[in-house]
């Protein structure tokens, strides 16, 4: 572990959701100094030091960056939600202006962080389609499709900024298996209520890393520093739709059954709660090719392991 003494401050730029929040109990318990950016400053019980930022704008919070150890950008408006033109425009916006003025920020430091990690998304490699393997860091860019696109944008965005003082982490992030947050709690309600059947056909890929993976690996990427640009944050074993959702009725489901939801179904129920369908229902597998190069030990690479320790 790197000294404290030294190394003392970590920046997390839109560190109050989910994700934000398991880096900070984790890194606030080994003793860092977690400072977390964002446009609520009167949040009551989250972890970390809030300093208020508007994503857009360079103001007081530069202060923050002059000699930290690290940034981590997890600003973004959730995908999470009908994809209306105005929707589309807002997840575009809040991920560029936001990338965009740490960019600027970090030019203006004298003493900048020594390492960024920031947040992107599997969704540039497109579908996976029928059988074939993997895509990993290595595979090509795809840029047809709404996610494909502002994906593709926001990594362009990213390593705009060049910096020798300045290491940088493209974070491919897969689904997150959590145990309060995120869209596993729904999945898991849905199984228990008898609902836990496959998503459309049930042939989609769906790449996917438990929650304490995900700090872990945060934690890697912070402390390796020979690893730099894109990473893929996803478990060594991808898993069908079909498989998935076996496992989890195993898990939570009365008699191990569940209804399956055609794709029709699928739509009118995400139309209904204001989800996109196209995340229950596109097909991503996605490895990572670094994280096996340099030794990365998954505490749950078994999906049947990850939801089981979800259970309790």
């Amino acid at each position: 572990m790197k000294d404290l003494v030294s190394l003392p401050k970590i920046i997390i730029a839109g560190g109050t959701g989910f994700l934000g929040q398991l880096l900070a109990q984790s890194l606030i318990k080994d003793g860092y100094d977690v400072v977390l950016l964002s446009r609520n400053v009167s949040q009551r019980a989250v972890l970390g030091r809030l300093v208020l930022w508007n994503g857009e704008s360079i103001d007081d919070w530069i202060e923050e960056l002059e000699g930290s150890w690290a940034l981590i950008n997890l600003t973004g408006r959730s995908i999470d939600c009908r994809h209306t033109a105005s929707n589309r425009q807002e997840i575009l916006d809040s991920r560029i202006k936001s990338t965009r003025v740490l960019c600027e920020a970090l030019h203006q430091c004298k003493r900048p962080p020594t390492v960024w990690l920031n947040a992107s998304s599997m969704a540039l490699y497109g579908q996976c389609i029928g059988d074939e393997g993997a895509h990993d860091e290595n595979s090509p860019i795809i840029k047809s499709g709404f996610l494909e696109e502002i994906t593709v944008a926001w990594e362009d965005e990213f390593f705009k900024f060049n910096s020798p003082n300045v290491r940088q982490v493209a974070m491919r992030i897969s689904f997150i298996l959590g145990r309060s947050s995120g869209a596993f709690p729904l999945l898991k309600k849905l199984a228990s209520f008898g609902l836990g059947g496959q998503q459309g056909s049930g042939r989609q890929w769906m790449s996917w890393l438990h929650e304490d993976d995900w700090v872990g690996i945060v934690r890697f990427l912070l402390e390796k520093e020979d690893i730099t640009g894109p990473v893929n944050l996803a478990s060594p074993i991808p898993v069908k739709n079909k498989d998935f959702m076996r496992i989890l009725r195993n898990h939570f489901a009365p008699l191990r059954m569940g209804l399956p939801a055609p794709s029709f179904g699928v739509w009118i129920g995400c139309f209904l709660l204001g989800s996109a369908p196209e995340l229950a229902l596109q097909s991503r597998r996605v490895t990572s090719t670094v994280l096996e190069d340099k030794k990365y030990s998954f505490i749950y690479s078994s999906l049947n392991g990850a939801i089981g320790s979800l259970t309790e």
